[in-house]
């Protein structure tokens, strides 16, 4: 039997009344990548902030290598040896990755406190070595790209020491290449006896990389698995508390012939080439490409967000030039972007006000803004996306990734939009909750919305999109039927093969 290296028992958590883990116990082994699987809401953020010293649990036990501690704040998490790597990136982009490295805890001289550089870069760049990684210490960490970040962020975690590893949805924004070799320092820990807890949504790499699975669900414990002995379906039951019948819903309807959206030859100051195409009403349109292949930059000037410096944009017809996002709303489009914390929301405020804010109009009356009209909106649009839980006057940074994704939706969808951007309008959430934006997505274009999804999820394009074009180097390369494409096809014409 194995030694443990943490052990929770019993630990409960609410947020105002709302019970966010309920009786929820875990074990990490020594040697051990142990995931830790559940929807968006199911209580792994949670927990996570209690072992990182976030929140304080009400009640439970948490045991470190056997002794029963008591964490008390995120400093005391990291000299308990508990080192965590977020989505959301902690680095200082105007440091050098020598300097992020060892930030706040830097070698200084025993009398002065002098920081000591040449000590920092030796040190650094002997734990990337270790690694086999070539990243220069004195680079600037603004200039490296995010995969080379991640890793950053990972070396970062054990210049500390630390003997429990959290990665929380580390491969988010990473290439294929960029993820083998996380991959590959993960299989390297591991021999290095570094314990590690994996939370992912995308469960292809939970089979990769991970010895064990426990499932959170409401809250609580659903259940602990074998990675060697379960299978996906088992999982994603456990995960669901159903079994899922089918990840991409069938679509009923078809595109009409009449076009909404063509541009010719159009090119922003962001974009890297000038691109041209055409989008028809009700039909669902994919744009896909790897990671800085231009999807974004396309994007945010469709919605005029980014200045247009040549070509042609019409709706329906009729030229039109859009200057600003204000403009691209009057035409009817609307946009989810691709990072919704920065991009989509208002954190710090509720789900009425992130609602409404897009379609404040919607709730005057005789010039007057009514309380009664937003609270009916926000909450139509909150039941409707099954957005949980069902408080509109929650703030949203207080819900978890999957639901702040809906609330961004419902932002947009109240007011009917005619064309609908989505920039990786899945990433980070988990499968039941992209299965209902699948459904929502199928719906809208079968009401004659016209929608256009850029994502880099190959499996995704192929299985919702009616058509999908294929974008590298800011250049449309390929176009294809949705039903006739595979994601290896896929992958190798964004590769450029």
């Amino acid at each position: 039997m194995p030694d443990i290296a943490l052990k929770l028992e019993g630990i409960y958590k609410s947020f105002g009344g709302i019970h966010a883990l309920k009786d929820v116990s875990f074990e990490l082994s020594e040697g051990e990548v142990h995931a830790l699987l559940g929807e968006n809401g199911a209580g792994k953020s949670t927990l996570i902030k209690i072992l990182t010293g976030v929140h304080k649990m009400d009640s439970g036990t948490i045991q470190v290598q056997g002794k029963t501690v008591t964490i008390e704040d995120p400093v005391d998490a990291r000299h308990k040896g508990i080192g965590a790597i977020y989505q959301e990136l902690s680095l200082v982009d105007s440091l050098t990755v020598a300097e992020n490295i060892f930030l706040g805890h830097e070698p200084t001289t025993s009398f002065f406190g002098t920081l000591r550089k040449k000590e920092l870069i030796r040190r650094a760049a002997e734990y990337l070595s270790s690694f086999g990684i070539e990243i220069d210490p004195s680079t600037l960490v603004r200039d490296l790209g995010l995969g080379q970040k991640r890793i950053v962020e990972i070396i970062k975690a054990l210049s500390i020491n630390a003997n429990i590893l959290l990665l929380d949805e580390p491969t988010t924004g990473m290439s294929r290449v960029e993820i083998d070799t996380l991959f590959e320092i993960m299989d390297d820990l591991k021999l290095k006896k570094v314990n590690m807890i994996y939370i992912s949504h995308h469960l292809d790499e939970v089979f990769r990389v991970c010895d064990r699975a426990t499932v959170l669900r409401d809250g609580q414990n659903a259940g602990t698995f074998e990675i060697d002995k379960v299978d996906l379906k088992t999982l994603v039951k456990s995960m669901l508390g159903r079994t899922l019948k089918e990840e991409f819903p069938v679509r009923e309807g078809r595109p009409s012939e009449d076009t909404l959206l063509e541009i010719e030859e159009f090119k922003t100051d962001k974009m890297l080439a000038p691109v041209s195409f055409s989008l028809k009403k009700g039909e669902i349109l994919g744009i896909t490409g790897i990671i800085g292949s231009g999807k974004s930059e396309l994007a945010l000037g469709l919605f005029g967000a980014d200045r247009a410096i040549k070509g042609k944009l019409s709706i329906a017809g009729k030229e039109v030039r859009l200057n600003s996002p204000d403009d691209a709303k009057r035409h009817g489009i609307s946009f989810i972007p691709e990072d919704r914390k920065e991009q989509g929301l208002f954190l710090r405020l509720n789900v009425e006000h992130n609602i409404c804010v897009a379609n404040i109009d919607l709730a005057i009356k005789n010039g007057i803004i009514s309380s009664k009209k937003k609270s009916e909106i926000a909450t139509d649009t909150s039941e409707k996306l099954k957005i949980r839980p069902l408080d509109i006057k929650m703030a949203v940074q207080n819900l978890s990734g999957g639901n702040q994704q809906k609330v961004v939706i419902g932002k947009w969808l109240c007011g009917e939009p005619d064309i609908l951007i989505l920039d990786e309008p899945t990433r980070g959430i988990d499968i039941g909750a992209k299965t209902e934006i699948y459904s929502l997505i199928n719906y809208l274009a079968d009401r004659g919305t016209g929608i256009l999804i850029l994502s880099s999820e190959f499996r995704e394009m192929s299985a919702i999109c009616d058509r999908i074009l294929v974008i590298r180097k800011g250049t449309i390369v390929a176009e294809l039927e949705g039903k006739d494409s595979s994601t290896e096809q896929l992958l190798t014409l964004a590769l450029g093969g």
